[in-house]
């Protein structure tokens, strides 16, 4: 059995794996909205710039990434960055790809009826995109887009390597602390478990606000 205060300190840990990963989706949503929009350009550079950006961050894995925003970038910048800033970069830069994707798939399952029908009435693209494209691409998106905050969280265990305390990282001081190895692991399991279940209900709810405001 895992002694009270130890299981305190992984609902504290817990609390700081929501953060980081919070973060990093806000980072990952605005420069994934950024390429995801780019992706579908007339301009075939940015396209292709997209393309090549997405395709990167998704290739990569997220350990090598984590120690590339560790190491790397503090020699490449001459920056001195601490674990926490180097895991959500890390994190935002995969997680950014994949929001891309979603951005891009949104906006692309919106008719080109849609557009014409905007022009039809004399609005110009900017108008046609936040008043009619982006309203329906939000509700395609919004499913997917939990499906990335889910990705980014558990990923954010990975910091662990690079010597970031969440949640991970302090099941494994624990662990080596009391020696109860199984029932910490497995108690970092069922937390993991619970905020992603969590994380899962909250978007089908919004998914169900959604559906009905739309019709």
């Amino acid at each position: 059995m895992i002694p009270l205060q130890f299981l305190v300190l992984l609902l504290k840990a817990a609390g700081t794996t929501i953060w980081i990963s919070w973060l990093a989706l806000l980072m990952a949503g605005i420069a994934g909205g950024i390429v995801g929009i780019a992706r579908g350009s007339r301009f075939r550079v940015l396209r292709l710039l997209a393309l090549v950006y997405t395709e990167a961050f998704r290739s990569v894995p997220m350990i090598v990434l984590m120690f590339f925003a560790y190491f790397g970038l503090p020699l490449l910048l001459g920056l001195d960055l601490p674990p926490l800033a180097a895991a959500t970069i890390a994190l935002a830069l995969v997680g950014s790809a994949l929001m891309a994707e979603v951005v891009r798939a949104g906006i692309a399952s919106v008719g080109g009826g849609q557009w014409d029908a905007g022009r039809a009435v004399g609005l110009g693209d900017r108008l046609i995109m936040r008043l009619v494209v982006w309203p329906q691409a939000l509700r395609v998106m919004l499913p997917p887009s939990v499906g990335v905050y889910v990705a980014i969280l558990k990923d954010s265990s990975v910091a662990s390597v690079i010597g970031y305390v969440e949640l991970t990282k302090t099941g494994l001081l624990i662990r080596d602390s009391i020696g109860h190895g199984f029932e910490v692991l497995a108690a970092v399991a069922l937390i993991y478990f619970a905020i992603n279940y969590a994380i899962s209900l909250g978007g089908r709810a919004l998914e169900r606000r959604y559906r009905i405001a739309g019709h």
